[in-house]
């Protein structure tokens, strides 16, 4: 009896033995990975803090403190990475937008964070899996919802954007920024009449949609239609200083031939913007073909190279009005050096050969 008991109970313990020792490696093995895990991030956070100070990064030191003080919170390494973003130091972005969502899988904004990073390494082929994966995950999200449909029309798969956009707006009808995917898309495609609905939409969920005034302003633009003034208004309204909607407003007016009016807008953005080379070319243009004043418009195309050295088309323009002045000897010389930017620009080659 004894002894047919003994190696029963042997088997058992040898069991209890053996239970204990796999529960006892795999608390090891864990708390080694812990431990590692733990010895990397506080590199990672003493690299950040070095690297704040090479960088001169107020910011990058403020969540680095932070997060020496709290190594497991989420939310600080989804905000470093955004500071990294910013900085253009994208391999560290990823790092910590992926420890982010280990940290806390369920936030969507940690998962967005990846997409931009890969976005601005232009990446979009993992932008783009990523935001299917984290739209599937969060089907009520319509910030990835919007991302897509912004990717689709990057890569010119117009309905699919548009599809996505819809799915956004079916969450949320007032969402602005999807009828403004959508009207880039009309316009883009070449349905003016549905991108222009779609821009006045997104313009009356939001009436400080800067992007979207100024893309009607260009639309009404292109028919000489007087409400494009309107919409360019618009975007001064909410920028005053908006190079590219002051520019339009003078191209605008000179296009449907107020020229004085178009030459005064030209006049008070080039003393604004010293770097808006097309300001003096179009005055010059304006003085060469329409007031007949080639000497004049020498000196605004003279003034539009020295903004760009290599404006082809002002050697060009300033080329021929020296040929209007008979002077023959300037006329060549800028003609040779339009030639030297262009090659085949083929109205300096029969300028030249018209000497």
């Amino acid at each position: 009896m004894w002894q047919s008991w003994w190696p029963m109970q042997m088997t058992f313990n040898m069991r209890v033995f053996l239970k204990l020792s796999a529960i006892s490696f795999l608390f090891l093995l864990f708390s080694c990975n812990d431990a590692s895990k733990s010895v990397d991030t506080q590199k990672d956070n003493l690299r950040a803090d070095s690297l704040s100070i090479k960088l001169n990064s107020p910011e990058l030191k403020a969540v680095n403190k932070e997060l020496i003080a709290d190594p497991s919170n989420a939310s600080l390494y989804d905000k470093r990475a955004r500071v990294y973003l910013d900085l253009r130091y994208f391999d560290d972005a990823v790092n910590d937008s992926k420890r982010a969502i280990r940290l806390d899988s369920l936030q969507p904004s940690y998962h967005l964070t990846l997409v931009d990073v890969y976005y601005a390494q232009n990446k979009t082929r993992l932008a783009k899996e990523k935001l299917e994966q984290t739209a599937a995950k969060f089907p009520s999200n319509t910030e990835a919802l919007l991302k897509l449909a912004e990717l689709y029309f990057l890569v010119k798969k117009y309905q699919e954007g548009i599809d996505f956009a819809n799915k956004a707006l079916k969450l949320d009808e007032s969402i602005a920024k999807a009828y403004f995917i959508k009207g880039s898309i009309y316009r883009e495609s070449g349905d003016t009449s549905r991108a222009i609905s779609s821009l006045q939409t997104a313009a009356e969920q939001n009436p400080n949609y800067l992007e979207a005034f100024y893309d009607l302003g260009v639309l009404y633009g292109a028919r000489k239609d007087p409400l494009a003034l309107e919409y360019y208004n618009n975007v001064l309204r909410i920028d005053p200083n908006n190079v590219g909607a002051l520019y339009a407003r003078a191209k605008f007016l000179q296009d449907v031939g107020k020229i004085d009016e178009a030459i005064k807008e030209y006049e008070a953005l080039a003393a604004k913007s010293a770097s808006c080379d097309d300001c003096y070319y179009n005055m010059g243009a304006i003085f060469l073909e329409l007031k007949k004043d080639p000497k004049k418009a020498v000196g605004y195309f003279t003034k539009a190279i020295e903004v760009n050295r290599n404006f082809g088309a002002a050697y060009f323009a300033r080329g021929y009005s020296y040929s209007l002045l008979n002077d023959k000897t300037s006329a060549k010389a800028d003609y040779n050096m339009c030639l030297q930017l262009e090659p085949n620009n083929e109205a300096a080659i029969e300028g030249l050969n018209s000497l």
